[in-house]
């Protein structure tokens, strides 16, 4: 009796125990992680830690000449894995907050190389990587089951294992097994998830250090494809010394005062070699995926500094490609190839490099711009062939003066043209000084191509662009004080002169038409053509990004240009009388472009342009403002800046006699005018989960534009559905249009896949 009395008593202590010292149950234990997971993920950080980062990549298949080119250029095999191993010793302020001791740089199976560096995807957040929802969501039940596994032991401490599932049949839901201590700490991650047409997974692996889980081994894993081409990339890090305690000192972390900044991408696009490119595009698109932390307020920062190696010397930088302090060190890239000269090189367009090479340029370099792809057709000129010489001498890779002279030949007619121009262009100022005699087009801003126009005019017999002989001189300036700010201003004085159709040559006399005048007319301009005058135009342009996203890795400053809207003020004016100029004349416009992000399966893209003209009617139909252009069967570009309206889409339109032959400038005004152009792009909306395309990654979009134009009493608007990521790579619209509230007809069209960046990289 007297030993049942003391068993009880027992139990009654245990009783009222505090419910931290009693056993948790699992469902406990998971509600506690999704509570706590804010908390944890500010907590991890003040420790240092030596890291072995091997990051690999490599092509499984890839199609067309690429194949010989990663041969015989990068030394780089169909198969066979190459890339980097770097040790460096890490300390960690912060998930994303961390300094790199770059200890030795490996590399292997490729010619050029840079430090990996070390990161962490922090799955505390609400929302990981490319808007992926966390297992710790703070809605995480709602988005996955937890079917408890078992326990286990880590470290000697006892953990508790999930298998993590969607309950959603979408992409960006993880799938694996999640395993946490008894407060809620990560202890260990292994899924996988499908995200922008990408297959990633994760096995995450933390260790025990001053109570809580700090990262101690990982491998992340990508497997994508396009076009035929597809392959794979590997990044796998371990810790190889006990952590050690590390004082914080958030002043190390602030931003760099005068950092580097990438702001004129254009010119940066595709110089370098293929294979260190995509290396390096996608670590940092991890780094700025899976290691941005919005929602915390602190800016993504890795510094960057080379430690002395065993013996003493110090890790010389010059050994990476585009690394801070790399002076001595040649990069030799294909675009900077020199071959001695052969006649059959003028075939094609050319560049020849000459003087001593400066790392990754030639001081000089003469570009030949081949007539054979610049050739095309016009009603006004017949066949014409472009050819020019370009002359440059770079300072820097991207910092360079240009003088080139282009010349015309207009077979049709008979005429010589051209112009000279003379550019000096770096990172943050372009400035442009251009005389000629040339054409142009009405419409300066959405020029349509004229390869493009060639076919629609030969084949169908629709001659789009229209032209007219101008006699200029033209500044244009472009000053970018940040990726925030920037500003444009442009000065023309010209002579300008009426063109007329002199050819009525066709391939194919499509539907029977006839050309259309090269001189449009509408409701509000009915003088065909004009008298030949001078102008003197003005105009300045102020472009602002006021929420941009910036990180930095080292001194260099990475924006991410989809993180803002960009907001646009333009004045454009004609002054009459200056130098006998008769355009009179004064324009302001403001526009608005954002894509917006709803939630991980829905984005919206938004354009707003809205005008006037000030004072007098501008006298000639030029100076109105246009709309449309970039008129082709087959759009390229980004989503919105390709979505034109009043009758773009009756291209491919049944039953009307006047498919292709849309009038362009129907709805040109010299009044107010506003435009809408949106989009809204679904994962999975109506048609994707009925076929079930999910691996496809085919999205559905719906398209909404809007135009008003008081002077016309018109209000036009277009509602459209389409399909974006067709075999990855194609667009399919169709869309039903509608003037003054009643409908019109139904038109469709091919595009190229979009970007949701509508806007948001430089101008």
């Amino acid at each position: 009796m007297k030993h049942w009395r003391i068993f009880f008593l027992i139990c009654s202590l245990f009783h009222f125990l505090p419910n931290e010292i009693q056993a948790q149950s699992p469902s406990t234990i998971l509600d506690k992680a999704i509570q706590m997971a804010e908390e944890h993920g500010q907590d991890i950080g003040s420790f240092k830690v030596r890291v072995k980062v091997q990051e690999k990549a490599r092509f499984n298949n890839v199609i067309g000449i690429a194949k010989k080119r990663l041969a015989a250029k990068e030394g780089i095999q169909m198969g066979q894995w190459y890339g980097n191993q770097t040790i460096d010793e890490v300390q960690v302020g912060h998930l994303n907050q961390m300094i790199h001791g770059i200890e030795s740089v490996e590399i292997f199976h490729k010619k050029y190389g840079k430090p990996t560096l070390f990161l962490w995807p922090d799955f505390y957040q609400d929302f990981v990587g490319t808007s992926c929802v966390s297992p710790l969501n703070y809605q995480a039940k709602f988005y996955y089951h937890f079917n408890y596994k078992g326990d286990t032991l880590v470290d000697g401490k006892s953990c508790y294992q999930f298998q993590v599932a969607p309950k959603l049949r979408r992409d960006r839901l993880f799938n694996g097994t999640l395993t946490l201590d008894e407060s809620g700490w990560i202890v260990r991650f292994e899924g996988t998830v499908f995200a922008d047409a990408i297959d990633y997974s994760f096995d995450l692996q933390h260790q025990y250090f001053q109570g809580k889980w700090i990262p101690k081994k990982s491998r992340i894993r990508l497997l994508a494809g396009l076009l035929g081409n597809d392959g794979e990339y590997v990044i796998e890090q371990e810790a190889i010394s006990k952590p050690e305690e590390w004082q914080f000192v958030s002043t190390l972390f602030q931003e760099p005062k005068n950092p580097k900044e990438t702001l004129n991408l254009f010119p940066v696009a595709f110089d370098e070699t293929f294979a260190n490119q995509f290396l390096t595009n996608l670590h940092e698109s991890l780094l700025q995926k899976w290691k941005q932390r919005p929602t915390s307020n602190l800016v993504m920062i890795d510094s960057v500094y080379y430690k002395p190696a065993g013996n003493g010397t110090k890790l010389d930088p010059s050994f990476f490609v585009d690394e801070p302090g790399s002076k001595t060190k040649e990069v030799r890239v294909d675009s900077f190839i020199v071959a001695p000269f052969k006649p059959s090189q003028l075939i094609l367009s050319r560049s020849f490099f000459f003087g001593k090479f400066k790392r990754d340029f030639y001081p000089f370099e003469i570009y030949y711009k081949s007539p054979v792809f610049d050739s095309n057709f016009n009603t006004v000129e017949g066949f014409v062939v472009n050819t020019s010489v370009v002359f440059r001498k770079r300072w820097a890779r991207y910092r360079m003066l240009e003088a080139e002279v282009l010349g015309r030949r207009a077979f049709g007619i008979n005429r010589n043209s051209g112009f000279g121009r003379l550019r000096y262009r770096a990172d943050s100022f372009d400035l442009t000084l251009t005389n000629g005699d040339y054409v142009a087009q009405y419409n300066p801003e959405n020029t349509i191509s004229p390869e493009m126009n060639s076919l629609s005019t030969l084949l169908l017999k629709n001659n789009q662009m229209k032209i007219y002989r101008s006699k200029f001189t033209s500044l244009n300036l472009t000053k970018r004080f940040s990726a925030r700010f920037f500003l444009k201003s442009f000065i023309e004085y010209s002579e300008r002169s009426q063109m007329d159709n002199t050819s009525d040559y066709y391939w194919i006399n499509f539907l029977n038409r006839e050309y259309q005048s090269n001189n449009p007319i509408n409701g509000e301009y009915d003088k065909a053509g004009f008298e030949t005058h001078k102008s003197f135009i003005t105009q300045f342009q102020v472009g602002f990004r006021p929420f941009l996203t910036q990180s930095y890795r080292a001194n260099t400053r990475i924006t991410d240009w989809g993180s803002s809207p960009l907001i646009l003020a333009k004045y454009r004016a004609g002054w009459k009388d200056v130098y006998g100029s008769t355009t009179d004349f004064n324009q302001v416009e403001f526009s608005y472009l954002h894509n917006i992000e709803v939630n991980p399966w829905i984005k919206m893209g938004l354009l707003i342009n809205a005008g006037t003209f000030i004072g007098n009617k501008p006298t000639y139909f030029i100076d109105f403002k246009h709309y449309n252009g970039t008129f082709n069967l087959i759009q390229a570009g980004e989503m919105l800046a390709s979505h034109r309206l009043m009758g773009y889409y009756q291209n491919f339109t049944n039953g009307s006699n006047q498919r292709l032959n849309v009038n362009h400038y129907t709805n040109s005004t010299a009044g107010t005018y506003v435009e809408a152009l949106s989009f809204f792009q679904f994962s999975n909306l109506w048609l994707k989960p009925l076929l079930g395309m999910k691996k496809l990654y085919v999205k559905e979009v719906l398209i909404a534009n809007v135009n008003y134009v008081p002077n016309q009493n018109l209000f036009y608007n277009e509602l459209g559905y389409g399909l974006d990521g067709v075999f990855k790579v194609l667009r399919l619209e169709a869309i039903a249009n509608f003037i003054n509230g009643q409908f019109s007809y139904i038109g469709f069209r091919i595009n190229i896949n979009s970007r949701i960046r509508i806007g948001n990289i430089p101008e």
